[in-house]
């Protein structure tokens, strides 16, 4: 008897998570493929890349050797080898996919996972991300030199790397943070348009746009994208951005109102903001929208730069101007004091300013030698006097106010959804953020090691599926602690009623399976001091020991 030992990890979990949603299979079905000529399926390569990203993402070349000490026949529904899954067979299944509708692929995956866990669409959350990569990309067609492939290229970095090319992502979330519809498109394609082209894709969808609300940041509000939501009824939550000087009008309106409802705090943290909220009604973009004034007790960082930024620019004019204005000479008051007036009235700045007009008397002597007798004319001119205020604290604090206030805009009512549930529904575009920094994670996305736009742009959608297998697993595990009211303990003795997908992951690569080998028969069994957590985690994702044990 030989006995050995295998680290799968979290390698079989997620293969049964993929074979749930049959990733494997929705893949088979879509791209163009042979039986007779392929020795692995393309559906079957793709869950292999999946499992990989998730697991230990490395370069396509590597694969082979990643999957060299796993436990194959339990992760695959057909017979595989670790020599099967080479660089080229990848590629060519990459090649593939990259043939296909593939933002349909995403959706009908999708699909399933909402059947399977009936979940709930009423609120879909939108946003991108951009993915920084090295390299020269040719994406034109070399028979007439159009665009053909995907555009890796210079862009608005969200990485903060403007020196780096990048492609971007697209993903509509559930409130839940799983994936509905999601895209891989140019580097350099700006957020209006890919909300224009997702909405479309809302259209085409098996959502009921009608009842759905489309939730986005403030690339959402231009105004063909309102005029069009309007005119076709989806319902939506925005930011109404600073380029509409609407903006500043609602603000303006709901500081003079004074009108507030205190909504309180939308979360448990201990620190987190307060807020408060009026709700108008005005045209816009030529239809009566919805607007809801939110006040903040909480400020970013960004707005505190902003704040020292204007306060030392502040400072540097009205040092400037205190110079010039002390060369101005007067010839009566009256001119003086409608100069003092002016400078004071026209004073809009965070900064006080004071003045005074100083009267100064001097004898004009003529030239040359006067008599003795001679009496002298006093000429009386007039100059200001200015002194510059540092800003009071009340002033201070009226400034960081109205700069926590922001504008939401829907065409939602206010019978089926109130200021709260507005704001709530906005600040939940977390759930979408939430994948993109699980998706660029270096552990997860360590670089793109392809040379082609149409392979990378293939791969990007691979990753999208990864991610919907990580969502998938994490609000799987979620609920079943919330309908149990239980809790894990995750390493650090940290107790956890919400991990994270990272947080699970890191749990489960620490399983170890020991093969027992009795000629052509094989044992598996999980050692004696497996973690308890461990297999808790298994039970909460709807699986246990088993996925390990034997093929199911």
């Amino acid at each position: 008897m030989e006995i050995t030992t295998k680290v799968p990890g979290a390698t079989n979990l997620l293969a049964a998570l993929c074979r749930e949603l049959r990733i494997a299979e929705y893949v088979n079905q879509m791209v163009p493929w042979d039986e007779k000529q392929c020795k692995v399926s393309p559906g079957t390569l793709v869950v292999a890349l999946v499992i990989n990203i998730l697991v230990n993402h490395v370069p396509l070349y590597r694969l082979e050797a990643f999957y060299k000490n796993l436990d194959l026949p339990l992760l695959f529904d057909e017979d595989v080898s670790a020599e099967d899954l080479n660089d080229d067979a990848l590629a060519r299944a990459l090649d593939k996919l990259s043939l296909i509708d593939k933002p349909r692929l995403i959706h009908t995956v999708a699909c399933r996972g909402i059947a399977v866990e009936d979940m709930q669409v009423d609120f879909v959350h939108a946003d991108t991300t951009s993915l920084s990569v090295q390299g020269v990309y040719d994406c034109y067609d070399s028979d007439d030199g159009e665009v053909k492939y995907l555009k890796i290229t210079y862009g608005l970095s969200k990485d903060e790397r403007p020196d780096l090319k990048q492609f971007k992502f697209g993903l509509c979330v559930n409130s839940d943070g799983f994936p509905i519809l999601g895209d891989v498109h140019d580097g350099n394609k700006n957020d209006g348009v890919w909300n224009k082209e997702m909405l479309k894709q809302i259209e085409a969808s098996f959502l009921n746009y009608e009842s759905t609300v489309y939730v986005a940041d403030s690339a959402l509000v231009t105004t063909e994208n309102i005029q069009q939501m309007l005119a076709k009824g989806i319902k939506f939550i925005s930011l109404l951005p600073g380029r509409f000087s609407l903006a500043t009008e609602l603000r303006e309106q709901a500081w003079a109102e004074d009108n507030w409802t205190y909504q309180g705090k939308l979360s448990a943290k201990k620190n987190a903001a307060e807020y408060w909220t009026q709700s108008i009604q005005t045209e816009f973009v030529g239809s009566i929208c919805r607007f809801v004034v939110v006040r903040s007790s909480n400020l970013d960082k960004r707005k505190e730069k902003k704040l020292a930024s204007q306060l030392k620019k502040e400072a540097t004019e009205l040092t400037k101007l205190v110079k010039k204005v002390n060369k101005e000479v007067f010839q009566c008051r009256p001119d003086a004091e409608a100069r003092l007036a002016e400078i004071l009235s026209s004073h809009k700045m965070l900064h006080g300013l004071t003045g005074q007009v100083i009267e100064e008397s001097k004898v004009k002597r003529p030239p040359g030698r006067p008599p003795k007798d001679a009496v002298f004319e006093t000429v009386t001119t007039y100059k200001l006097e200015l002194e510059i205020c540092e800003p009071t604290q009340e002033v201070l604090d009226h400034w960081r106010q109205k700069e926590a206030t922001f504008v939401l805009v829907t065409n939602e009512s206010r019978e089926k959804l109130d200021d709260r549930s507005v704001l709530s529904q906005y600040k939940n575009q977390s759930r979408a953020e939430m994948c993109f920094r699980f998706l660029k994670q270096p552990l997860f996305v360590r670089g793109i090691f392809l040379k082609t736009p149409r392979r990378v742009e293939a791969l990007g959608y691979v990753i999208l599926l990864a991610v919907m297998v990580a969502a998938f697993l994490q609000r799987r595990i979620r609920k079943a602690l919330q309908d149990q009211n239980a809790t894990i303990l995750a390493p650090g003795n940290r107790v956890l009623d919400r991990p994270t997908v990272t947080v699970i992951l890191d749990m489960l690569q620490y399983i170890s399976v020991v093969y027992l080998h009795h000629g052509t028969h094989t044992e598996r069994y999980l050692p004696t001091n497996t973690s308890p957590e461990i297999l808790k985690l298994l039970r909460l994702a709807g699986y246990d020991e088993r996925i390990y044990l034997a093929r199911t």
